[in-house]
């Protein structure tokens, strides 16, 4: 109280000796600057530090028996709730006792929560000079009121002092650091520093968000897959499981996303997904056998069982010729509801696909024509194709033609006046009519080819066929001459032209395909083959026999699949024949493995044959009998059978 009285005495004095004098003149009255506001605000800044922040440490009084007793009381204070009769006891306990190390930081902190910050700084920073023990709480108090005052090297500094001593067992104050991280955009130390707190609140879906775009943002890609792996195995979230086989995809690492695969064992949408994005890459790396082991498993060992994981297994059951089976999953499926429309034409185009290689050709066009009520204008083409696979070439001739016929008549939209987008629009479309007419051209010669097939002497046969391929030839040279770079299709277009019996422009185009500067384009080793085997099937002369023997030796050279191999090993048995080495053609007809290869006319013409030429009856009626059940009209067949 006295020192109250005697400010009021001071003020009074001064506002009494302020009125006594001569009054003002008005031209006497000064406006204050900016600068006199600062100033003002300063001094009534400084005359809020107590006098222990003023005076020299080494003169302030000690009064130990008051600060022990205000300590005391402060901690009773505390224990009743009273935490503003409290914090006066410890700020007297701190004045009594200005070189306690503790007291000082305490007063500290009730300034600060007082909002105090400027005079908690000048307790906090002065209290660091102090003797004591060093506490992680007094650390985490400078490095906070460091922060306030913009000090981000020296906050910084403390923060990692007051993390270091507590062990990084301060939860509080690991997130206030990884504030003031953010509020400095260090990322790396923020990455490091959220590891840390990440674990010990369970994942937090905020913090785990911001921690991978973190690392998204520092290109971290293993840390992102590491981090979902660690999230799923706190939380048991499936969702993160999910993330992580994508970032273990998306990095090639099959065999991790495989093992992860092989450990579910529930039918969820998580579960699924999973399945789906492993099955559909691994077809992609044209993986199929590894694809559909792993689906086996899954529905079939570890019961993972819906609609979808019934349908990819239907769809690798086709691929492998396990038709039956594919057929009953694939019904199977569509009756627990696959709705989707994509999905569900493609299930009815695969069953469609499977009776036509059951020979069960009008189940087959029960379900090609529900396809195509679900098929949009891209897919038409595939659904065209599928027709002629069941031999109603009408019907894939008219969606064909359609499409072309829809393309051909398309204008641009009015008030497209954009040259660029104009351009874009027109590419596009000539893009959609080549793809049509590329189809085309693909079932004109299937077509040509079925045709010949029932009778190769009948001349009606001949010239409806011949008519075909001819059409055929007009949408080839139409599409080349808009794509000269197109290989591929000069590919096709040469074999048309040899199938039409114009052999020397065929050759030509071959000869011109075979360059070495194209091998990277074309299969070289197809043109081979081809071109090897048509020399040696006209057998015109010894010379192209021997050529045609070089051509299909230098393919099989290229180490092929099995079924081009086989086809291959076809080629040069026929060669062997037409050389008249019989004992070899018989042994090289033995290394064909394929069954499939076995459906086709040509190799057991070429099987009959061979072992006709070596006085094989017995075995040659037999392959002869083959060929007449594949191509009843075949000549070979009736001049066997005639000659009998």
């Amino acid at each position: 109280m006295g020192l109250m009285i005697f400010l009021l005495v001071i003020l009074e004095a001064f506002f009494l000796g302020a009125c006594s004098g001569n009054p003002a003149k008005k031209t006497d009255v000064q406006v204050l600057t900016k600068d006199d506001s600062l100033a003002i605000a300063q001094a009534i800044k400084e005359t809020k530090v107590s006098k222990i922040d003023t005076v020299k440490e080494d003169s302030l009084p000690v009064n130990m028996e008051a600060a022990h007793q205000s300590f005391i009381r402060a901690l009773e204070m505390e224990m009743r709730g009273d935490r503003a009769l409290a914090n006066v006891f410890w700020h007297h306990a701190a004045e009594s006792d200005p070189y306690n190390r503790y007291l000082t930081f305490k007063r500290a902190e009730i300034l600060m929560a007082e909002r105090q910050d400027s005079l908690a700084f000048i307790q906090a920073t002065r209290g660091q000079k102090l003797k004591g023990k060093v506490l992680a709480s007094q650390l985490g108090i400078l490095a906070h009121l460091y922060v306030k005052e913009g000090i981000a090297d020296s906050a910084r500094k403390y923060f990692t002092m007051a993390l270091d001593s507590s062990k990084y067992q301060d939860m509080g104050m690991i997130y206030d650091y990884s504030l003031f991280l953010e509020k400095v955009q260090d990322k790396k130390e923020l990455v490091r520093v959220y590891d840390l707190l990440l674990p010990q609140l369970n994942y937090m879906p905020t913090i785990l968000k911001r921690q991978l775009q973190l690392l998204m943002e520092l290109k971290r890609d293993t840390a992102v897959i590491d981090l979902f792996g660690k999230a799923h195995e706190a939380t048991e979230n499936k969702e993160y499981l999910n993330k992580m086989v994508q970032g273990l995809v998306y990095q090639k690492r099959m065999k991790e996303a495989l093992a992860i695969i092989d450990t579910l064992t529930s039918s969820t949408p998580e579960d699924e997904m999973m399945i789906t994005l492993v099955t559909v890459t691994l077809d992609t790396e044209n993986k199929y056998d590894e694809a559909y082991k792993m689906l086996k498993k899954k529905y079939y060992e570890d019961n993972v069982k819906n609609k979808f994981i019934r349908y990819q297994l239907a769809h690798h059951q086709h691929k492998a010729g396990e038709y039956d089976s594919a057929k009953v999953n694939f019904l199977e499926s569509i009756n627990e509801g696959i709705t989707e429309r994509g999905f569900l034409m493609n299930a009815y185009l695969s069953l469609a696909q499977i009776e036509e290689n059951l020979n069960n050709l009008p189940q087959g066009l029960i379900y090609l024509k529900k396809a195509d009520s679900l098929s949009t204008d891209t897919e038409k083409a595939t659904i065209a194709l599928t027709y002629s696979m069941l031999k109603d070439y009408q019907r894939a001739y008219q969606i064909l033609d359609s499409l072309i016929a829809v393309w051909d008549k398309w204008i641009p939209l009015e008030g497209i006046t954009d040259d660029e987008t104009l351009k874009k629009m027109t590419i596009e479309i000539e893009s959609k009519k080549s793809y049509y007419k590329r189809r085309l051209t693909l079932l004109l010669t299937q077509h040509a080819h079925e045709i010949v097939e029932k009778d190769k002497k009948d001349s009606t046969y001949i010239k409806e066929a011949n008519e075909k391929r001819e059409k055929a030839q007009k949408l080839y040279e139409e599409l080349i001459k808009k794509d000269s770079l197109d290989y591929n299709l000069k590919v096709a277009m040469a074999m048309n032209l040899e199938r039409m019996g114009k052999y020397d422009e065929a050759f030509k185009m071959f000869e011109a395909l075979l360059d070495t500067n194209l091998s990277k384009y074309v299969d070289k080793a197809e043109i081979l083959n081809y071109y090897g085997y048509t020399l040696i099937d006209l057998n015109r002369s010894e010379e192209d026999v021997n050529r045609g023997m070089k051509m299909v030796a230098e393919a099989l050279a290229f180490n092929k699949d099995e079924d081009s191999r086989d086809a291959y090993l076809d080629s040069k048995a026929w060669g062997l024949y037409r050389q008249g080495r019989f004992e070899e053609a018989l042994k090289t007809m033995g290394e064909i493995k394929n069954p499939r290869i076995q459906e086709d006319a040509v190799y057991w013409e070429h099987l009959a044959a061979i072992q006709e030429a070596l006085g094989q009856k017995n075995e040659a009626k037999k392959s002869y009998k083959k060929l007449q059940s594949l191509s009843p009209k075949h000549p070979e067949v009736k001049r066997f059978f005639n000659k009998k």
